[in-house]
């Protein structure tokens, strides 16, 4: 992808560049797990959005774009905000890419992905990965409200770029962003760098 940068270093062009130390831990799935629930009792308390947040949104999404930031967990907004700004320190100045990082977790608002489910989706993740995968199977309908609603949790947490992608089509969000959205989870794909960023925080 060609996003628009400022002094990016030759490392973080790689796609599949993330932070120091990132590897090792992402080597162990236990030790991923370990560190993603650290990570959420840590954020159960992020701070509200202040001024400049709210400058940020105005100045990076439409309206309608804002609505879908709100609809998300304040815990997934502060983390949000915090893959745009690594992705600015980084040098990457393109308003789409910095858009995407702003709703790439979209699809988990709205209440689809509660906080409190994370935990067992990252446990399954690590150690029961098959379990995980058919706990998020689509419904044989092909819709998602045919997904029976104890496991609507992890349909959407497996999913969710996927959802956020619709969301921010329909919203009418550049074609480009809602494919920067779908694909934050490919270290090689067009977002590589929201990817190693994301996946970095």
């Amino acid at each position: 992808m060609n996003g628009q940068r400022l002094g990016a270093s030759s490392a973080s062009r790689q796609p599949g560049h993330t932070e120091p130390g990132r590897n090792s831990r992402s080597a162990d799935p236990l030790a991923v797990a370990r560190y993603r629930i650290w990570q959420m009792w840590h954020a159960l308390t992020p701070r509200p959005l202040d001024a400049a947040d709210r400058a940020i949104l105005a100045a990076t999404l439409p309206p309608a774009g804002r609505s879908l930031f709100a609809a998300m967990s304040r815990n997934d907004q502060r983390h949000s905000l915090s893959v745009y700004h690594a992705l600015r320190a980084r040098g990457f100045s393109d308003p789409e890419l910095l858009a995407a990082a702003l709703l790439h977790d979209s699809g988990k608002g709205g209440g689809r992905v509660r906080l409190w489910m994370r935990p067992t989706v990252v446990l399954l993740r690590a150690g029961a990965p098959a379990l995980l995968t058919w706990l998020a199977r689509p419904s044989t309908t092909g819709i998602d409200t045919g997904v029976p609603r104890w496991r609507r949790p992890f349909y959407y947490a497996w999913r969710h770029a996927e959802t956020g992608a619709e969301l921010a089509a329909r919203a009418g969000l550049s074609a480009r962003v809602v494919l920067l959205i779908r694909t934050h989870h490919d270290p090689r794909g067009p977002a590589a760098e929201l990817h190693a960023v994301d996946d970095a925080l």
